[in-house]
């Protein structure tokens, strides 16, 4: 009864362990997400710039 009660108590931990490295591999993914999201946006704000300053060297 003892010996089941440890392998029960490992596998426990280790399924809590696992939780706790997915949830902050998640964390991760989402973090590094929302930076190319912003710098999807920077690229895009600077283009928007850099066609309206040909815009008005045209003009």
């Amino acid at each position: 009864m003892d010996l089941f009660f440890f392998i029960s108590v490992i596998v426990g931990m280790t399924f809590i362990f696992l939780y706790f490295v997915i949830r902050y591999d998640l964390k991760k993914k989402n973090v590094e997400l929302e930076q190319s999201k912003v710098e999807l946006e920077k690229m895009k704000l600077q283009l928007n710039k850099e066609r309206q300053k040909q815009e008005e060297e045209e003009s």
